[in-house]
This record gives C-alpha cells, structure tokens and sequence, in this order.
C-alpha cells in the first residue's frame, strides 16, 4: 500500500493521485522489473500522471527478496515508473536503491504528490539505510520530472537517530530528529520551494529538555521568468 510521511490531513488535490492498481497490474509491474510476486516483501503500484499529459502512468516501489545470500544485498527497494504501450509496461525511469547505497537498504515506501498544483504528481519516496544496526536511519527523495526528465529535487533523512553509535559516529554527528514534508506550505509557493518540518530531539548525544521544531525551506524547482 501507499504510506504517508505525516501527510496528515492532506487536501483533496493532494490525493487524487493515489489510485492502487488492480492485483493483475501489480503482478504485471512486478514482472516488467524481474521480480517474483512471491519474493515481495512490500510493494506499491499506483496509476497516477506523473508525466505531462492525459494518460497515466503506473508507478512502482518495491521492497524484494533478491535470492542472494550477502546480508548486504538479500534485500533490495527499487523505484519504476512504467507508461502503458497496449498490454505491455515500458520503463520511463528506473531507481535502484540497494545498488546505490551499496546494499543494506528496506521497508521502501512511495508517495504520489502534486506539489505544484499543475495536475501532474510529483514521486515522494522513503527508504530504511540499514548498514549500521546502531544508527536509525530512513532516507528520502523527491522526484521532480521537467522537459529534460526526471529529476532529484531533494534527497535527505527524514529520521536520523545516532545516539546510540558512541563508538562508530563523531559526537558531533550523534544527533535524533524527524523531517516531515509540509505539503500545504509548499503548494502554496506552486511547488517553487519545498517546506518541512524537522523536529530535533538530541543534539550531540545529548537528549533536549523538550524537542525543537525547525521549519526548514529547499529549493524544489526555480521560479519561473516573469
């Protein structure tokens, strides 16, 4: 299924992306990227546009067995995005998280967001980083898509939680927070600048007498020429 990042209340633009596929679809997008269905351990397949136009693409994330025996590398999350050509699925774009981070990647997660209002929904997606077992760790994307293609807007943590790695990460570096997105705020600058809300519990080891909230602000796309 489709999971929310905080998305609390998020207006009805927001969703209207979020259309599942049928079960035959799934096991279509599952076949188009080499993956059995049994070897699925969490997979979202959703029809949304997520590039110009009417038609609708099918938009996959999914956390998989991969049969190899590694601890690394048993365990992959990959992002596909597919447009329909008659009963065939040919790949637009393709992620593959595991191969990036060198492996100790899951629980992969997507979101389907039009964060500019322009009808076309822009690809939010969240993975675990699992190479440390002392260090919590789940990164995020958001994937913009412009003439020239898919784009990666913004690539971040979006839960960091160190405190407990006193001998592996500098105490500098041993810090606890969660990073949500802000959809409405960023919406409202028509997807010019993307909003979050980061909530820091420690700081250098140290645990804060009560969490502080920073807004924070990234570039998403630039604004366009007057």
């Amino acid at each position: 299924m489709v999971r929310y990042l905080g998305f609390a209340a998020l207006p009805a633009v927001l969703l209207a992306a979020l259309i599942p596929v049928r079960a035959d679809t799934a096991a279509d997008a599952y076949g188009a990227m080499g993956i059995k269905a049994a070897d699925v351990l969490s997979g979202s397949v959703v029809a949304a546009r997520v590039l110009p136009g009417e038609a609708k693409q099918v938009v996959a994330m999914v956390t998989y067995f991969t049969g190899k025996k590694d601890d690394a590398s048993a365990v992959d999350v990959r992002l596909e995005v597919f447009r329909k050509d008659g009963n065939a699925l040919v790949e637009v774009y393709s992620r593959d998280f595991g191969n990036e981070n060198g492996g100790f990647v899951g629980r992969g997660d997507l979101e389907l967001l039009d964060l500019d209002g322009d009808g076309v929904s822009e690809i939010v997606v969240s993975y675990d980083q699992l190479s440390n077992p002392l260090v919590q760790r789940r990164s995020g994307e958001v994937i913009v898509h412009e003439p020239s293609g898919f784009r990666v807007a913004w690539t971040g943590d979006l839960e960091y939680d160190a405190t407990r790695a006193a001998r592996d990460v500098p105490q500098d570096r041993r810090d606890r927070f969660v990073r949500k997105l802000d959809p409405g705020a960023t919406i409202r600058t028509h997807g010019i600048t993307l909003f979050m809300t980061k909530k820091v519990i420690a700081v250098a080891g140290e645990r804060l007498p009560e969490p502080k909230e920073v807004k924070e602000t990234f570039p998403l796309r630039p604004a366009p020429a007057p």
